[in-house]
C-alpha cells in the first residue's frame, strides 16, 4: 500500500486556503497513491473553539468539505481527513470526526472518542464523545482509525473510562491510521515515538500517524508525522516544524535510524515557527522590540530575525538615567551583528516631566517603586505608539521565571501582541542564547557581554535582580516543582529538589506568595508561545480571588 502523508499548515476558518491545500495534494498524488492521510480538523483548522457556534461557520466548512469530496472523483487514491460534523445522536452539538472518502463517496466515518479537557484543551465544551470503534474493511484491508487523543490514553495516567486502542487490538488489523493536531512541547518528541511504536505492536499492524504543523495562537504544532511497522520499527520520520508531503510504500519501506535533535534546536524551531505563523496568520509584517541590553530582549530580537528577517525587525533602546552605557552599547553590538535597525529613544526627559506632573497633581512625588514602574510604562507606551504608527507588532520579552514572581510591569515591559519567552525559565533563555550563537548564527550575534553580565532591570541606582530574587538556578528549580511537579520524571524531580534545597524556608514562602499574588499579571499578559509541559498561558488556571496557600 502506498500512503501519502499530508502534513500541512492550516489557518482556522480559512476554508478557501485549507481546501486549496488539500485538493492540491489530491491532484498531485491522487493517481499514484492508494491512501492520502490528512490531519485532525484539517478542513476548519485546529482549533476553532467558539467559532463553531458562529452563524455560517459549519455551513462554510461543509461547503469546503463537499469540494474536497468532489475532487476525489476519478482518483485512484482514497483520502482520510478530519472535520467537524453535526451530532445526530443527541448531546453536544458537534462531533470531532474523520471520514474515509473514495471516488466522490464517503465510505466510513469515525467520531473521536476521547475529548481532552486538560491543559490547553477544552474539546468537551463543543464535542460529544464518539462511541463506536473505528474499524472498516477497505479494498480487502482491515483498517483501524484513531483521532489524536484516542491514541494517548495509555501514555499518561488513565483519564478516561475507555481505551480506543484496546478496542482495536482484537480486530486483526492490517493498518492503523491516526490523524492528529498534537501541539508540541520540548518533552513530547520521545513520548510520541514510544506511543506510536507501542500502538503498532499492540495492534500487530503498521501505524500511520499524521500530525498538523504550524503555529496557532499560543500553540505550535511540530508535525513530525510518523509511520511504524508492527514490530515497532520506524519507517517514516516526518519533517519538524514545516510542511511535509511524502509518499511511503509500506511494502518497500525499511527501518530508519531515529534522528536525534538538540533540545535547544527544537526550542528555537518552535519559537521561530510560533512567531512567524502568529504574524503571518494575523497579518503583521514587522515587529518592534524594546532592547534593554539584557539577555531576554537579546534572545527575543535574535528569534525575531530568524522568524521574519532582519529588515522586518526594529529594536528600540530607551535608556533612562539609571541605564548603563554598557547596556546601550551592547544593544548596538547585538543589532549590528543581526543587521537590525536600532532606534535610540531616551526616556529621561519624559520620565522627569511625568514625575513633575504627578507631583503637581497629587502633592507629592511618586514612590520609589512607582518611579521604577513608570520607566517601564513609558517604554511600553513608546513601543505601542510606534506600533500604532507603523503597523509593527510589539513583541514582549519577559521570561517565565520573572513572570511567575511578578518581576515585570503591567502596561510596561508586559505590553505586546505576543510573548515569545514567557514559557522559558531564565536559565533556559541563557542556554538558548548560547545555542543561537554556536549553532544557528555561527558568530557572537548575542554579545558575550550580555550573556555574562549580572541581570538587572536598571530601574534604580545599582539595581541587580538578586536584590529582589533568589539566585536564578535555585529559583528556576523551585518553580519547576511548583508549576510542573506532577508532569516531571522522578529523576527531574530529584535534580530540581536538590537545587531548590539551597533556598531558605523564607525564600520558598516568598516565592509561593509571589506566584499566587501575581496571577492577575499573568492573566493580562500577551499570548504566551507554549514550550514547556505546562505553559504559563492557557495551561494554567488559578482563581484570582483565593485565600488558599500551601
Amino acid at each position: 500500500m502506498k500512503i501519502v502523508v499530508a502534513q500541512l499548515n492550516y489557518i482556522v476558518g480559512d476554508f478557501a486556503g485549507n481546501t486549496s491545500k488539500i485538493i492540491n495534494v489530491i491532484d498531485q498524488h491522487g493517481q499514484s497513491a492508494d491512501l492520502i492521510v490528512f490531519s485532525e480538523l484539517c478542513v476548519s483548522g485546529y482549533y476553532p473553539k467558539d467559532l463553531l457556534h458562529r452563524p455560517g461557520f459549519i455551513e462554510a466548512q461543509n461547503n469546503a468539505l463537499q469540494k474536497i469530496i468532489q475532487s476525489t472523483e476519478g482518483a485512484k487514491a482514497a483520502i482520510v481527513l478530519g472535520y467537524v460534523r453535526h451530532n445526530p445522536f443527541g448531546g453536544k452539538p458537534f462531533l470531532n470526526s474523520l471520514s474515509l472518502i473514495e471516488n466522490g463517496q464517503t465510505l466510513f466515518t469515525y467520531d473521536k472518542q476521547l475529548l481532552p479537557t486538560y491543559g490547553v484543551f477544552d474539546e468537551a465544551r463543543h464535542f460529544e464523545m464518539g462511541t463506536t470503534p473505528g474499524t472498516f474493511v477497505w479494498r480487502g484491508q482491515r483498517l483501524g482509525f484513531l483521532v489524536c487523543e484516542d491514541a494517548w490514553e495509555n501514555s499518561m495516567q488513565p483519564l478516561y473510562k475507555r481505551d480506543p486502542v484496546a478496542l482495536l487490538e482484537t480486530s486483526d488489523l492490517d493498518l492503523v491510521v491516526s490523524i492528529n493536531a498534537s501541539p508540541y512541547n520540548i518533552y513530547k518528541h520521545q513520548t510520541r515515538r514510544g506511543l506510536v511504536a507501542n500502538i503498532a505492536k499492540r495492534c500487530n499492524a503498521p501505524m500511520v500517524y499524521v500530525n498538523q504543523v504550524g503555529g496557532m495562537d499560543e500553540l505550535v504544532f511540530d508535525g513530525n508525522s510518523l509511520i511504524y511497522d508492527a514490530k515497532g520499527n520506524c519507517y517514516f520520520d516526518g519533517a519538524r516544524f514545516k510542511e511535509n508531503i511524502e509518499a511511503v510504500d509500506l511494502e518497500m519501506a525499511t527501518g530508519l535510524d531515529i534522528r536525534q535533535q538538540d533540545e535547544y534546536q527544537m526550542i528555537c524551531d518552535q519559537l521561530v515557527t510560533g512567531l512567524k505563523d502568529y504574524c503571518k496568520k494575523t497579518g503583521f509584517k514587522k515587529v518592534v522590540i524594546g532592547s534593554s541590553g539584557g539577555i531576554d530582549s537579546a534572545v527575543t530580537i535574535a528569534l525575531a530575525v530568524l522568524a521574519l528577517g532582519p529588515s522586518n525587525v526594529v529594536a528600540v533602546t530607551m535608556p533612562s538615567k539609571y541605564s548603563s552605557a554598557g547596556s546601550v552599547d551592547d544593544s548596538q553590538d547585538l543589532c549590528d551583528a543581526l543587521k537590525v535597525e536600532l532606534v535610540h529613544a531616551s526616556i529621561k526627559s519624559t520620565f522627569d516631566a511625568e514625575v513633575i506632573a504627578y507631583t503637581e497633581a497629587f502633592g507629592e512625588p511618586p514612590s520609589s517603586l512607582a518611579q521604577e514602574n513608570l520607566q517601564a510604562r513609558i517604554r511600553g507606551q513608546r513601543l505601542m505608539t510606534y506600533s500604532n504608527s507603523s503597523g509593527a507588532m510589539v513583541v514582549s520579552t519577559g521570561n517565565k521565571t520573572e513572570m511567575s514572581v511578578g518581576y515585570c510591569t503591567l502596561y510596561g515591559d508586559m505590553a505586546g501582541g505576543v510573548s515569545l519567552l514567557a514559557d522559558l525559565y531564565k536559565l533556559q533563555v541563557y542556554s538558548l542564547a548560547r545555542y543561537l550563537n554556536k549553532s544557528v548564527f555561527g558568530i557572537e550575534a548575542i554579545p558575550q557581554a550580555i550573556i555574562d553580565k549580572e541581570p538587572s532591570a536598571e530601574l534604580a541606582p545599582d539595581q541587580i535582580d538578586s536584590d529582589a530574587l533568589p539566585p536564578y538556578d535555585q529559583l528556576d528549580a523551585y518553580l519547576h516543582l511548583l508549576l510542573e511537579r506532577d508532569l516531571l520524571t522522578e529523576s527531574e524531580v530529584k535534580v530540581h529538589t536538590e537545587t531548590a534545597k539551597k533556598l531558605s524556608k523564607e525564600d520558598k514562602d516568598k516565592v509561593k506568595s509571589l506566584l499566587d499574588r501575581n496571577e492577575y499579571k499573568r492573566r493580562q499578559a500577551a499570548p504566551v508561545i507554549r514550550v514547556n509541559r505546562r505553559s504559563f498561558g492557557a495551561d494554567r488556571q488559578i482563581p484570582l480571588t483565593t485565600k488558599f496557600t500551601t
